[in-house]
């Protein structure tokens, strides 16, 4: 896996992805560059496909991610809109916040920050991947406007993403809430939209997984809140429904990373890449 940091430039903005490194202006942007996009929201298996295909030996340059882009690009423009000298964000309420200013100032959000990158890729062999997208209107504008791009939707139910968030201990998972009740039941219900994305079953089944991994209330409801904000903004059903709705199969791969270990998605996203693009046509 390579990471391509320097080889990056939003020339629009004059805002180089890399502290300190520029290109010139000559790079090309990635609507005329292959790209394979992840698209799936948190704790659907992002990063461990790409350390898993990473692991299986294909030869990919992986772009900024998701995180630096509205970090450098969406976080910082909007911050100057506002007045504001450009700081760090690490609530993810916040950054769900300043991604929907931003994509109700440019359709496609994310994707609208992303095809303005423009690349070096002079002497690039393997293909580019960017982790990733999420929800309808990111992918549509995707598809829309970068032609030679390809999608792989990761997709899992809302419980497994929970419990794959309280097992791990990603320092990005963070969140500011209201001191929780004592009663874990009780915390979640308190969560603003818990009950549009959960029931009164998954409450209970949260508690069960809290305590036989000895989570603390607040852990558990700082996890939990997190996905049900990211609900708020993005419908990983949809943005499924439209890419297999709208684009061949030779653009479109969905997986569920339940029904297949690490190391079975790995193995049907390099078959899928080995086999030739009939066409990069929008369907008919």
């Amino acid at each position: 896996m390579n990471f391509l940091g320097k080889g990056v430039i939003i020339p629009e903005a004059g805002i180089a992805l890399n502290a300190g490194e520029t290109v010139g202006v000559l790079g090309r942007p990635l609507a005329e560059v292959p790209l394979v996009i992840l698209v799936g929201v948190t704790g659907v298996g992002k990063s461990s496909t790409l350390a898993e295909l990473n692991g299986q030996g294909l030869s990919f340059t992986l772009l900024p991610d998701r995180r630096l882009i509205t970090d450098q690009v969406i976080i910082a423009a909007l911050q100057q809109q506002d007045g504001q000298l450009p700081q760090p964000v690490t609530d993810r309420r916040l950054r769900f916040q300043y991604t929907a200013r931003y994509r109700a100032a440019f359709p496609g959000g994310m994707a609208h920050a992303l095809g303005r990158l423009r690349v070096n890729a002079e002497g690039l062999t393997s293909p580019l991947f960017f982790d990733g997208l999420r929800g309808p209107e990111e992918v549509r504008y995707a598809a829309e406007t970068l032609p030679l791009s390809r999608f792989v939707v990761l997709d899992a139910p809302d419980m497994v993403r929970v419990g794959r968030l309280l097992n791990r201990g990603d320092s990005f998972d963070a969140i500011t809430l209201a001191h929780p009740a004592a009663d874990l039941v009780a915390a979640l219900k308190a969560i603003p939209g818990f009950e549009a994305v959960f029931s009164a079953g998954d409450s209970r089944q949260i508690a069960q997984l809290a305590a036989s991994g000895g989570l603390t209330v607040a852990e558990v409801v700082k996890k939990v809140a997190i996905i049900v904000e990211e609900r708020r903004y993005y419908d990983p059903d949809a943005a499924k429904t439209y890419l297999q709705q709208t684009l061949p199969s030779a653009r479109c791969l969905v997986i569920d990373t339940v029904a297949y270990d690490q190391q079975r998605v790995a193995q049907q996203i390099i078959a899928w890449l080995n086999q030739k693009p009939h066409d990069n046509l929008m369907k008919k």
